[in-house]
């Protein structure tokens, strides 16, 4: 008597897999990682670059904001290494930068430095932007009109916002710009302070052009 499901004198299928389909399927899955891999890389390094673009853009607006808000000045301080694999962005009011002996701020100073007055604060809060969060890219460049400088600061006038010279008075006629990278140097990145302390993100090289932003 044949058992249910079954044909007399066939034997029953094996429905595993066997060895060469087993190693097909290895490599192919391998194969498709190799190609996927590398994407990934790529848009993790576009992701954080404008991350960070952002992420400065939005520290120098509100700086911009508070020297309005708290009727003082506020100072901002731009530091980079040669090769911009550490860099950081600071801000300092006015009361502060007085504090300090009238220089601006260190941004690259730990919180608890030993010269606490020299550290970037706003109403005694730290201010900071620094390159600890970010690994993927370096701060390539850094620079006054053009002109590259490791170390530079300009000041926000607390009235409308404009960028005013150590007098207090007069206009400071420089633009400002950090321009970031990615390691892979696929994608790039400026932020530019404006004359008139407009903030703008921007590409500065059309060969490695994030989608979003215009051309600096």
């Amino acid at each position: 008597m044949a058992l249910r499901g079954t044909t007399p004198g066939r034997k029953a299928r094996s429905w595993g897999f066997t060895l060469v389909e087993l190693m097909i399927t290895i490599v192919v899955t391998a194969i498709a990682l190799a190609l996927a891999v590398p994407s990934w890389e790529n848009l993790v390094q576009k992701r954080q670059v404008t991350s960070a673009a952002e992420e400065i853009a939005s520290f120098v607006m509100h700086a911009q904001s508070q020297a309005i808000k708290s009727n003082q000045q506020v100072t901002v301080t731009v530091k980079r290494n040669a090769d911009g694999t550490s860099w950081c962005v600071g801000a300092m009011d006015e009361e502060a930068r007085d504090d300090n002996g009238g220089d601006p701020c260190e941004c690259d100073l730990a919180d608890d430095a030993e010269n606490p007055t020299a550290r970037c604060t706003i109403e005694g809060e730290v201010a900071r932007v620094a390159d600890f969060n970010f690994e993927k890219f370096t701060m390539a460049g850094s620079g006054v009109e053009g002109v590259e400088n490791l170390d530079f600061y300009f000041n926000f006038d607390p009235v409308r916002g404009l960028k005013l010279d150590d007098d207090g008075i007069s206009v400071d006629g420089d633009d400002h710009a950090v321009t970031l990278a990615t390691n892979n140097e696929n994608w790039a990145l400026q932020v530019v302070v404006s004359v008139t302390g407009r903030v703008n993100i921007c590409n500065p090289d059309s060969s490695k052009t994030v989608p979003g932003f215009d051309p600096c």
